[in-house]
Parts: structure tokens; sequence; C-alpha cells
């Protein structure tokens, strides 16, 4: 027999359930996680709470020391900080260290003591970022400089992250790297000798990134679980040899590989067992995606690059995801003039272009591309144009259509038979714009939704609606495509919740906003 109460007393039972303390009765592990995620005052804050709380903060931050509390302490101040809250954890682990400082100055080898203090504790994660913002090149007098001794007692580091150090003094082989997973090195003078051996040592190495490392010149590194390679500005770099028969995930921002005395020699070489996809050289991998960037690193040069970046495209065209920039479609149209010239692409999903400009050549050049290319399987495209306006046309960025505003027309037509999904980043509807946006309209039959996603600054020219109805009215001009009905939104960055692109990380910006 159910009883129901009266409204009196179901209206008590209610407040004495809304004053339980649930979160007291967490397990401790929970709240250890929850503690780990807050700012370091506010952990300590909760000391406060009740008697069980005084101490949980400490063995939750001691799990993650993450020193990123002194801003705005002197050197002396910061080392007294940390050497303070690393007596408090007592001899509790310590999973995580963090350390980011620039200068480093004085505090050099207080830093190598909160390395050496995080290892002996058993820590899975160092990163120390000591590079500093604006200084894209290394000096190599200013680096902090590793003790021999730091990895030669095994440990349980699996990921480690060196940024404006110096590797020199450890020596092949070190036992404390051998269980790493992830290893990055921004701006640190490691030579294609010690890269080969360190990498060769570290067996359970799945991603490697290499940044501004500027004596690297002809790379060789490789591993059996190797998944990600990331290599951004190490300008002297030359040649890169990759035995990675696992890597699923490629990234190279800088000057376009070349070697410059044997012609015989290709920029970029994968060594492995291959893949189970038709791919013009059996021994590259299996790629999942690749990003290909040279923005930001001077004008095509054919004495120098010499067809450079059209070798590693065709060492990657057959990735399902790819990431290009307008330089590169430059170097790709002048091989493809030069030479017979043919990217095949038979896996590619997903395709993003990052364009520094919108002039009548880079249409031509983004149109040369697909005529090229013609990917047969093609889903989803992102274009990236630039965040400024460089348009100086008389109808810049007001969608006014003018008599030059041609479609384009190709000497051998395509059909994007599978495209669904067109997305177009800093968007102001100027002619050279409209013009890219149709040209690839009028080939995807099967269009379902197209986004333009306008710049986020404010004075953007026209308000949203009007940008609507100049796009809906070069939409409608073919009456007859049956991507007529395709949904179409214009918002901008905050408002866009549709797909993004595989690869968010943007090498160029780094390097802009670091100068």
């Amino acid at each position: 027999m159910e009883i129901e109460s009266s409204p009196r007393k179901r209206a008590k039972a209610m407040g004495a359930s809304s004053s339980e303390d649930r979160l007291s009765g967490l397990p401790d592990d929970v709240l250890h996680s929850i503690l780990v995620g807050l700012p370091i005052k506010c952990a300590v804050r909760t000391s406060a709470i009740s008697t069980r709380w005084a101490r949980l903060w400490i063995h939750a931050v001691a799990a993650s020391a993450v020193l990123d509390f002194v801003r705005g302490q002197s050197p002396a101040q910061i080392a007294a900080t940390v050497a303070r809250c690393i007596a408090i954890h007592g001899a509790a682990p310590i999973d995580v260290l963090r350390v980011a400082l620039s200068p480093v100055g004085a505090l050099g080898q207080d830093v190598l003591e909160w390395i050496a203090a995080a290892l002996g504790r058993g820590a899975r994660e160092v990163r120390v970022d000591l590079a500093r913002r604006g200084v894209l090149h290394n000096d190599d007098a200013s680096l902090l400089q590793i003790p021999g001794g730091m990895f030669q007692v095994g440990n349980s580091l699996a990921v480690l992250s060196l940024g404006r150090c110096s590797l020199r003094a450890v020596p092949p082989g070190a036992a404390g790297l051998a269980s790493l997973t992830s290893l990055s090195l921004d701006r640190v003078d490691v030579t294609d000798d010690a890269l080969r051996d360190v990498v060769s040592e570290c067996r359970l190495l799945e991603f490697l990134s290499l940044r501004s490392c500027h004596l690297l010149a002809l790379v060789r590194v490789g591993g059996e679980r190797l998944r990600g390679l990331e290599i951004v500005g190490c300008l002297a770099m030359r040649d890169l040899q990759v035995a990675a028969p696992a890597l699923e995930s490629f990234a190279f921002h800088g000057d376009i590989l070349y070697s410059r005395d044997d012609y015989e020699t290709e920029p970029v070489v994968f060594v492995g067992k291959g893949n189970s996809r038709t791919t013009w050289n059996a021994d590259t991998p299996e790629l999942r995606d690749a990003y290909l960037s040279h923005l930001g690193f001077g004008e095509y040069d054919p004495l120098i690059h010499d067809f450079a970046y059209s070798c590693a495209l065709l060492k990657v065209a057959h990735a399902r995801i790819l990431t290009l920039c307008s330089k590169g479609l430059l170097h790709i149209d002048v091989e493809r003039n030069c030479l017979e010239l043919d990217v095949d692409t038979p896996n590619l999903e997903e395709l993003q272009l990052l364009m520094d400009s919108t002039g009548d050549d880079d249409v031509a050049l983004f149109a040369s591309f697909f005529e090229l290319t013609d990917p047969p399987l093609l889903e989803r495209l992102f274009v990236r144009l630039p965040a400024a306006c460089h348009d100086t046309t008389e109808d810049a960025c007001s969608g006014t259509a003018t008599d030059e505003d041609e479609d384009i027309v190709l000497d051998e037509e395509i059909s994007l038979d599978h495209l669904t999904f067109i997305k177009m980043m800093n968007f102001r509807g100027t002619t050279h714009e409209l013009r890219l946006l149709r040209f690839v309209l009028r080939r995807a039959p099967v269009l379902e939704q197209l986004v333009l996603v306008t710049p986020e600054e404010e004075g953007t020219p026209g308000d949203h609606g009007q940008l609507l109805r100049i796009v809906q009215e070069h939409v409608s001009e073919t009456r007859k495509a049956p991507w007529r009905d395709a949904r179409i939104t214009v918002c901008r960055p905050r408002e866009d919740d549709s797909l993004s692109p595989a690869h968010t990380k943007y090498y160029h910006d780094d390097q802009a906003h670091s100068s």
C-alpha cells in the first residue's frame, strides 16, 4: 500500500535532500580529479570546507604539479614558492609537471631540480617551455643545459616536451627515455645523429614533434609504433626519411624540403611495409591525414625549391584528409606547366585549403588544383580565406558583380559527386570569393550544406542578412542545379556549430603571433 505524504512533509523532505552534502560523499579519486582541474589558489581554499577537505587539495595537487601560479613573482620568490609546494607534498607522487618560464634567467638550476624531483616521484608527463615569444631562432648559449644524468635511471616518463633546452650532454640510449610515447622538442639543439639515436631507443614512441630545431638537416626517424609526426619551422632541414609503417598523421610547416646538390634524391622518403591502398609508392604508410604548408616562408623560387612541394604532396596524396596552402598550389601549378604532373587522390574525403590571398591568380590556381586532382570521394571541403581583406578592387567586400566576374571554365571538366559539405571561413562576399564559391557549387551536384563564416571583428561590411541574399542570388543563377536546395548558413565564428576540419591548428598563425 502506498501512502502519499502531505505537501508540507514533501517540502521538508525535499529541503533535507537539497541540503545534503553529496559532493563530500564522492570517492577521493573523483574529488582529486575535480581539484586537479582548478587553479591552485582555488584548490587550497577548499581546505576550509570540512576536516575531510583540509588536506585533500595537497594530495590532489601533488598528482599534477602545475607551476603556473607564480606569475608576477621575482625569481627568488618563484623558487621559494615551488620549493615550499614540493615540500608540502611530502613523498606523494607527482604525475604531471608543467613549467613555462621566459626567460629562465637565474632559475635554470631550480628548473632542473624540479624536473629531477618530478621524475623521482614517478612523473608520467614533464613539459618545460622556456621559449621566448618573438624569438624564432635559437641562441645556443642561453639554452637550459640538461645534465647527462637526468635521464640515466629508468622511470615512468611517457610524455616529454622541452622548449629551449640542450640535450647535448644526454648520452644515447638513456634508460629514462625508453618508456616515452610522446616526444616534443622546440628550439632544442638536437643534431641529426642525436635525434636518430634517441628515437631509435624509444621503442614505444607514438608521437614526435620537432619545432624550430635549427641543427636538423638530414633527418632519419622511425619506429614501429610511430603514428604522428609534426615538423614545424626546421628551416635547415633538406632531407627527411621516415621509417614508420604505422604512421597515421603527418604535418609539415616550413620551407619546402629540397636537395640542392643531388637532384636524384627525393626530399621526402617513406620507408616501411606499405599499405593496402593503391598509391604510387608501395613503401608509403597508410596515412589518415596530412598537413603540408609553406605559408610564411617566402615566395616560390624555382632555382631552390625545384618542385619539392609537389614531391612531398605526392607522398601524402593518398591520405583521407589533406590540408594544403595556396603557396603550395603555386608550386604544383609551376610543375604542372613544366612536366606531366599527375596527383592521384583516390582516398581523399576531406580537403582544407589555406589561402593567404584571393586574387585572380589564386582563384585560377584553386580551380587548376581541382582539375588536376579531381578527387573522386571528396565529401567535405574547407576553405580558410585570409583573415584580412586585401582585395583593392572597386567592388571589394561588397559582393557586387562586375563584368569581369565570370565563371571559371576548365579544359577538362570535373564533377564532385560526393561533396555534401562546404565551409568557408573569413568570408566577406568579395568578387573573388564569390567566383571561387560558384566554381565549387557548379560542380557539387549533391551538396547538402554550405556554411559561410564571416570574420569575427566588428566592422565587417554588410550585415549577415545582406550577405546571405547576395550568396543566394549567386546560387540561384543556375536554377537547374541540383544543389539549389542546399542549406545555406551565414554566421560569425562564435555562432558556428557546424562541422570543423580535422586540422584546426594553423602553424602560420602561431608563427605570426610569436613574431
